[in-house]
């Protein structure tokens, strides 16, 4: 779940990044373009510690409103309906949580490695949505390096 909020929040930042992209290419000369590969930086280690503690914890409410639930078994259907909505709005906030936190460490993994580079637009380019065909820097290696 928080690795789909991830991709969500990823297509977001790539369209924006194309977009910023667009207007440097035409306003400027030269434009130094980056490129990640999201998916496999959801497997390392700082970010793959946060989703799996995102995950505890979404299971841990999804079991305490399965309780709730069947605690409240023979309860008015409404009082069913606002225990299982307080438990989904609960569960919003975790992935909205953990979502952030991984863009943190993301972010910061990614800000000198795009000084160093003077990278000026960082897109997305996973095997999913596959952004750059042909040149721009590739930035996956170091990001994975510096979430060791």
């Amino acid at each position: 779940m928080i690795q789909k909020e991830v991709k969500i929040l990823l297509k977001r930042l790539l369209l924006m990044a194309t977009l910023v992209a667009a207007m440097l290419v035409s306003g400027c000369g030269e434009v130094n373009i980056g490129y990640l590969d999201s998916e496999k930086l959801m497997d390392a280690p700082q970010i793959k510690t946060i989703r799996e503690e995102g995950e505890a914890k979404l299971q841990e409410v999804e079991m305490q409103m399965i309780e709730d639930l069947t605690a409240k078994k023979d309860a008015p259907d409404e009082e069913k309906q606002n225990a299982q909505m307080e438990a989904q709005r609960k569960m919003m906030g975790i992935q909205q949580a953990y979502s952030s936190q991984i863009k943190q460490k993301l972010d910061a993994a990614l800000v000198d490695i795009v000084k160093a580079k003077n990278i000026d637009v960082v897109l997305d380019s996973s095997e999913d949505q596959k952004v750059v065909f042909e040149g721009g820097i590739d930035l996956t290696d170091e990001v994975l390096q510096k979430l060791q």
